[in-house]
């Protein structure tokens, strides 16, 4: 009988530990595979959110490179008032980050009420900073979140005279 114990002994050592490895196993397994279902699922996003944003701003690169063009400005206006613009729109409010959605709604409110009372030059730089903004949330949703750009440095590629506007936004603090 002692043979038994002398066997018995370690085969069911043998067993506890070959059950708590295929335990601890299937749990590795179980979490390496939600870590991965969860990153292939944020990589979705992010695509989503891409495409999303390249088809929101398209129309206003192209009103902006043809700014002195008023066909192409009218092309531009065309394109965000189009069916496939607001389609993109309702995808940005869906896919979208909570701050580009806002800096959008923020560009469209002023854009509903765009007062007539304001000067030009105020307006052309409420419209900039709204713009610039939109560009640096997506910029910062996009993998820059901690970029030291602000909303004119965002734009300094595209305004030849931004210094000017610059300074009419330090005149309005």
């Amino acid at each position: 009988m002692d043979w038994l114990q002398d066997i018995l002994a370690p085969l069911i050592v043998l067993l506890i530990a070959a059950m708590v490895t295929a335990i601890l196993s299937i749990v590795g397994y179980s979490i390496r595979s939600r870590k991965e279902e969860s990153r292939v699922s944020q990589q979705k996003l992010n695509e989503e959110r891409r495409n999303t944003y390249r088809k929101i701003i398209s129309p206003y690169i192209g009103m902006f490179t043809g700014i002195k063009d008023k066909e192409g400005t009218a092309k531009a206006l065309d394109k965000i008032k189009s069916p496939e613009h607001k389609e993109a729109v309702f995808d940005l409010i869906f896919f979208g980050s909570d701050n580009v959605v806002k800096a959008h709604n923020a560009l469209f409110q002023y854009a509903y009420k765009d007062d007539a009372g304001e000067s030009s030059e105020l307006r052309g730089l409420m419209y900039m900073r709204l713009w610039g903004t939109l560009l640096l949330e997506i910029r910062k949703d996009v993998g820059n979140k901690d970029t030291k750009l602000d909303e004119f440095d965002m734009l300094r590629w595209l305004i030849r005279d931004i210094d000017k506007l610059e300074h009419t936004k330090d005149r309005e603090r």
